[in-house]
């Protein structure tokens, strides 16, 4: 029997504030360290390369090898910080999971459903647009032209040698979601016929089935299989999808097998078993689906830790509230500023992306909070109006 949700739900899942929160914060100190990196330290800092890193930087002393070896782990941190998008992918599943859980689907029918999707995706994807045209101190990678009307538009897809990474190559992602957001409607449907067992496990063949195919096979263009085909990267997405419907249906019985710990040293075997499958062989088809499941867990008991902390605790979670729109405008930022900035240590590459990162947050935060604000008006103005009752004769 389905146990229904209790009141204090909504306090609980607070957590997925702060994984996004996390994320963010961990995908914005990746590209602006690799920006301000400039091939200093190897790609990656690994269990492999580490011995010829601490070589390389010349240490004389216990202190000075000391200072490698926490500049070495910190790299090899950052690095790392592309593997979070994984993460928000799995979250956007269970986003939309779990908020047509209590209705079996969407309570307008799905066509309002879409409505009120884009009216939530777009127009902050617009702003970002729009301010990258008219700031300054931003990375102009690309030139002002066709594209950037396509890109306005949305299309971040065809063709995708020129689109994918256009001008604010962040912005990849939003056609990776409009993807997803488009087929939603038949996958969480099939999800309800099949189950989420059966669902799940037909949603990760279609990836490695597509991802194969791509790779191995068409030898397509490698952006395809980053997102720009939604095949690609389904397993994530349909991961969080069957979560969302499990944690709304058993909420203190998921939560309790979420925070375990032998979840979480299943997240990191998990996590690990994805970094040592990337590579040129049929094992890269799981890769990305491994490490951003591994590191949901990870994330998910982090953010666990943090209510220790309870002052940084709220800033990640607020942060977390608002990543869609400090992801889409950060990276032109940051790319902008790390070129500058190189030459610095390790000090001045975590003061310098504190400060600028949280710039960058305190300006795009209230944008966005205004827009939604707007937006939930205008959905109010829009909203459909039910048909009135039959009269009794």
């Amino acid at each position: 029997m389905n146990s229904s949700p209790s009141a204090s739900q909504g306090a609980r899942l607070a957590w997925v504030d702060a994984v996004k929160g996390l994320s963010i914060l961990w995908i914005a100190f990746f590209h602006y360290f690799i920006a301000f990196n400039d091939g200093r330290y190897p790609w990656p800092v690994s269990f492999n390369s580490f011995p010829a890193f601490i070589s390389q930087c010349g240490p004389t002393s216990y202190v000075e090898t000391f200072s490698c070896f926490v500049e070495g782990c910190l790299a090899a941190v950052f690095q790392r910080g592309s593997q979070a998008v994984g993460v928000f992918l799995l979250l956007s599943g269970f986003g939309l999971s779990y908020s047509l859980a209590k209705h079996g689907g969407p309570k307008d029918g799905w066509s309002h459903w879409f409505q009120k999707r884009l009216i939530r995706l777009f127009p902050m994807y617009w702003a970002a647009h729009l301010i990258y045209l008219v700031s300054p101190f931003v990375h102009r990678q690309d030139a002002v032209d066709w594209r950037f009307l396509l890109s306005f538009l949305g299309d971040r897809i065809y063709p995708v040698d020129k689109m994918f990474y256009y001008i604010n190559p962040s912005m990849w992602f939003f056609g990776l979601l409009l993807e997803l957001y488009l087929v939603f409607p038949f996958l969480y449907r099939l999800m309800k016929r099949l189950g989420p067992g059966i669902f799940f496990c037909l949603c990760i063949l279609i990836t490695i089935v597509s991802r194969y195919l791509l790779f191995s096979v068409l030898q397509a263009n490698g952006n395809y299989i980053q997102g720009a085909f939604f095949g690609a990267r389904l397993w994530e997405f349909s991961a969080g999808m069957v979560l969302g419907e499990l944690c709304f249906e058993h909420p203190e019985a998921v939560e309790r097998r979420l925070f375990a710990g032998t979840t979480l040293l299943a997240g990191v075997a998990t996590y690990f078993v994805g970094l040592y499958t990337y590579g040129p062989t049929f094992w890269y088809t799981l890769s990305d689906a491994l490490t951003a499941m591994g590191l949901f867990v990870i994330l998910l008991h982090v953010s666990s830790g943090l209510r220790t902390l309870p002052a940084v605790e709220r800033i990640v979670s607020t942060v977390g509230v608002y990543s869609y729109g400090i992801y889409l405008i950060h990276q032109p930022y940051v790319i902008y500023f790390g070129e500058r900035l190189r030459g610095g240590g390790m000090l001045t590459f975590v003061a310098s992306a504190c400060a600028i990162l949280g710039v960058i947050a305190l300006c795009s935060m209230p944008l966005e909070k205004h827009i939604n604000h707007w937006m939930d008006l205008l959905q109010d103005r829009i909203k459909p109006v039910p048909a009135p009752a039959p009269r009794e004769r």
